[in-house]
């Protein structure tokens, strides 16, 4: 039973958020105001061939209006103040797993509203001990060939490795008057490529996925999870459709209920 949830954990983690030899699940933490679950765990695998170590950390991100997010020292509403989380560091061997506690503090006097920060896990490069021979010589400067006679040193190394590092969101939220709302102002067919431009109006960030259907009512195109963060108003999305078939329509669902919010005529 134990290798078989392993087994499933693991083919999670591959099919969901990865860079490059890092896996992550789930794709964001959510910390729910009126939730007696104060504490949530996150999941990361090596995908790697090698012993690797990884550092976590916590950062704060702004965002574009093509979704990229850009380093940030401060933000409104961060949720660092409210957070605890271990280990801070860990070494992972291939394909094994590593969970990652992390917990909501009290909210004291905070006020309601959403608190956003991002909990980032980072490759690090460590030194290794490389093992070198080195043959003694005789007066005539002539090296001794017997192995009995070799030197072992130990060097230090450092291995040429392109660090990576992923992060999710962690999201508190403080009230019982927070609702997202979403629109399209407006959206353009280029081949097999919608693009369109969405506008948060909530009070929450907007956590959706779409989906586009031709007039017969076949789904032709999806995206998302799509995050528009708070402060932003507006989002530039660029959807593939399976066939240069005219949409019709777009569905907008909620991410984390699937519930749908509204739908759009094109």
């Amino acid at each position: 039973m134990k290798k078989t949830l392993l087994l499933l954990l693991m083919t999670c983690l591959i099919a969901t958020k990865a860079m490059a030899d890092i896996g992550i699940f789930p794709q964001a933490v959510d910390f729910p105001e009126d939730s007696h679950k104060r504490s949530q765990t996150l999941n990361i695998i090596n995908q790697g061939k090698q012993m690797q170590t990884y550092r976590v950390s916590m950062i704060e991100y702004t965002q574009d209006e093509n979704g990229k997010y850009i380093n940030a020292e401060k933000v409104p509403n961060s949720a660092q103040p409210y957070l605890v989380y271990s280990p801070k560091q860990f070494t992972l061997a291939p394909g094994k797993v590593q969970a990652i506690r992390v917990a909501r503090k009290g909210l004291g006097n905070a006020k309601d509203g959403e608190y956003v920060s991002h909990l980032l896990v980072s490759e690090v490069e460590m030194p290794h001990m490389k093992k070198t021979e080195k043959k003694k010589e005789n007066a005539n400067n002539d090296k001794v060939t017997d192995a009995e006679n070799s030197e072992e040193t130990k060097e230090i190394s450092v291995s040429i490795h392109t660090l990576f590092a992923t992060s999710v969101p962690v999201t508190i939220y403080k009230g019982n008057n927070l609702s997202q709302a979403t629109d399209i102002l407006s959206h353009k067919q280029n081949g097999d490529k919608l693009a369109l431009v969405l506008q948060r109006k909530g009070n929450v960030s907007s956590r959706l996925t779409l989906k586009v259907l031709d007039d017969k009512g076949e789904v032709i195109g999806k995206a998302g999870p799509v995050r528009i963060y708070t402060p932003n108003g507006k989002r530039n999305l660029s959807i593939s459709l399976s066939s240069k078939t005219k949409p019709v329509k777009i569905e907008l669902y909620d991410a984390l209920s699937n519930k749908k919010l509204t739908e759009k005529a094109l």
